[in-house]
């Protein structure tokens, strides 16, 4: 389970912050304004690699990592629900890609809910 949630969250590091670093610098080869869009993906590789870091041991797990995370593909696969049910009378075999993309999502979030559960509890100072 550790390693499959590791394949998961190494996956999403790559390519959240590939668009990240992309829509930074279509900002500078223009005037297109998508430097604030970075902000969506570069968030979501930043949570993805503390997740990773700390499934290597080589960050403090924090709980509410987690379930943020967590939230954020729970919101993803919700939106790639409606995006592809919006898209899907124009392409009718669309759902072949959908329905895998949404069920890997969500069950990354059931991974990172369960691995939660599983940290040791914060030790007091």
């Amino acid at each position: 389970m550790k390693v499959i949630l590791g394949i998961f969250c190494g996956l999403v590091v790559l390519f959240a912050g590939g668009c990240a670093i992309f829509l930074v610098s279509i900002q500078f080869s223009g005037d297109s304004g998508a430097a604030p869009l970075a902000l969506i993906p570069g968030a979501v590789a930043v949570l993805n690699l503390l997740v990773l870091l700390a499934l290597l041991g080589k960050y403090r797990a924090q709980s509410w990592v987690f379930y943020v995370l967590a939230g954020v593909d729970v919101l993803a696969a919700i939106a790639a629900g409606i995006f592809w049910s919006s898209v899907s009378y124009q392409v009718q075999d669309i759902w072949t890609l959908a329905l895998p993309v949404i069920a890997v999502l969500l069950l990354k979030a059931v991974l990172t809910v369960i691995m939660a559960g599983r940290l040791p509890p914060p030790q007091s100072p």
